[in-house]
C-alpha cells in the first residue's frame, strides 16, 4: 500500500524518526521547553510509562558515551598540536643588537617611580600566548566576535569561545553551566583566564520537581549562589584567573529588577571568590538604573547600542563591552 504511494511512505519514515529522537532525547526537550516556556512539557505526562522512560536512559547512556569520545577526540588533538609546534616550530631569535647592546643603568629615581606605576596598576596581569575562556549565554557570543581578533593580533592569546545562547545558570538540566567550565578548563589546562558573561535568561523561577522555586526566594537565592561558586572554585582550583561582568540594564521594567539583584549575587560571590567583577552598564551609556538605547560617542555622535528586543546589543555596543573587557586586562 505504502509503496504505491511514494510521498506517504517518506511521511512515515519522517514520523518514525521525529518520535525516535523526541523518546532518545526527551530529557533534552524538557529541559529546553521548562526553559523557554517555564512550564512543564506536554512529554513529562508520558513519564509514567515504563517503556517512554526507557527511552530516557538509552538516550543519556548514547549522550555520556558522545561526550566522552569528544573528550579523547579532543586530548588527541591537543596532542598532536603540541607535538607538531615542538617539532617544528623554532623559537624566535632575539635581535643582534640585543647581545652587544648594553642598556644604560636608569636612575635610581626613575626605577623607583617605574616600580609605583607597576604596583598601581590594577589590570589583570596575563602572559602573553596563552588562551583565555570565553564563557555564558547569547550577550557573551555577540562580545567575543570582537573579543577573538585583538587578543590573537597583538597578544597571540588564543580566545575560546563556548558561549551559547539560551542558556543561564537556572536551568541545568537544560545546560550545566558549572560542568561545562569544569569540563573546558580540564580540557584546556594552559588556559590562565575566564571570563563570564550570563545572566540574561536567569530572571525566573526554577523547576524543583514537580514544583517551582520562586525567583529570589531564599532557596532560589542559595542554589543559584552555589552554582557561581561552583564555577569560581573550578577556575580557583587550576589557578584560572576570572572577570565576571555584571548584567547591562535591560527595557522591561520586571526583567531590569532582576538583573540588578542577580548583579548584587555577582558581585558578591566572585568577591569572595578572588575574582574581579566589572559593571558593564557605564560602557554603554548608563550612569543609574535606567535602560538607554542609544550613547553618544565623541567621534561618531549618538549611536545605537542596544538591539530592538532591550536585551541584546548592535554591532556598535558590542564592540565598547569588548573594549571594555579589554581595559582590565595587561600582558608580559
Amino acid at each position: 500500500m505504502l509503496a504505491a504511494y511514494p510521498h506517504r511512505r517518506i511521511l512515515v519514515i519522517l514520523l518514525s524518526c521525529m518520535l525516535l529522537l523526541f523518546w532518545l532525547e526527551q530529557a533534552a526537550v524538557n529541559a529546553y521547553w521548562r526553559q523557554t516556556f517555564h512550564a512543564p512539557s506536554l512529554l513529562e505526562r508520558l513519564d509514567a510509562l515504563s517503556p517512554w522512560r526507557e527511552g530516557g536512559s538509552l538516550g543519556g547512556g548514547l549522550r555520556r558515551h558522545s561526550e566522552a569520545l569528544q573528550q579523547q577526540v579532543g586530548g588527541w588533538d591537543r596532542r598532536m598540536i603540541d607535538s607538531l609546534n615542538t617539532c617544528c616550530l623554532k623559537p624566535r631569535p632575539a635581535p643582534a643588537a640585543a647581545a652587544v647592546k648594553v642598556a644604560a643603568p636608569k636612575p635610581q629615581a626613575s626605577a623607583g617611580a617605574a616600580a609605583a606605576v607597576k604596583a598601581v596598576d590594577s589590570r589583570i596581569l596575563l602572559e602573553e600566548g596563552l588562551p583565555v575562556l570565553l564563557a555564558g549565554d547569547s550577550m557573551m557570543q555577540g562580545v567575543a566576535l570582537h573579543l577573538l581578533p585583538p587578543l590573537f593580533r597583538q597578544h597571540q592569546v588564543k580566545a575560546i569561545d563556548i558561549s551559547k545562547q539560551s542558556t543561564g545558570l537556572t536551568y541545568p538540566d537544560f545546560f550545566n553551566w558549572p560542568a561545562t567550565v569544569d569540563r573546558q578548563l580540564a580540557a584546556n589546562p594552559k588556559a590562565q583566564l575566564l571570563v563570564m558573561f550570563i545572566g540574561a535568561n536567569d530572571t525566573w523561577d526554577m523547576v524543583n520537581g514537580n514544583h517551582y522555586i520562586r525567583f529570589a526566594s531564599p532557596d532560589w537565592e542559595q542554589r543559584y549562589r552555589e552554582r557561581i561558586r561552583s564555577i569560581l572554585a573550578s577556575a580557583n582550583k587550576r589557578k584560572v584567573k576570572v572577570l565576571w561582568l555584571g548584567l547591562p540594564n535591560m527595557s522591561r521594567d520586571k526583567m531590569n529588577d532582576g538583573v540588578h539583584y542577580l548583579n548584587r549575587l555577582y558581585r558578591e560571590e566572585v568577591a569572595a571568590g578572588g575574582g574581579r567583577f566589572i559593571s558593564t552598564r557605564e560602557a554603554l551609556g548608563s550612569q543609574d538604573d535606567s535602560f538607554n538605547k542609544f550613547m553618544t560617542l565623541p567621534d561618531q555622535g549618538e549611536v545605537a547600542v542596544r538591539a530592538a528586543d532591550g536585551v541584546h546589543f548592535t554591532r556598535q555596543g558590542q564592540l565598547l563591552l569588548a573594549r571594555r573587557v579589554l581595559a582590565e586586562l595587561r600582558f608580559e
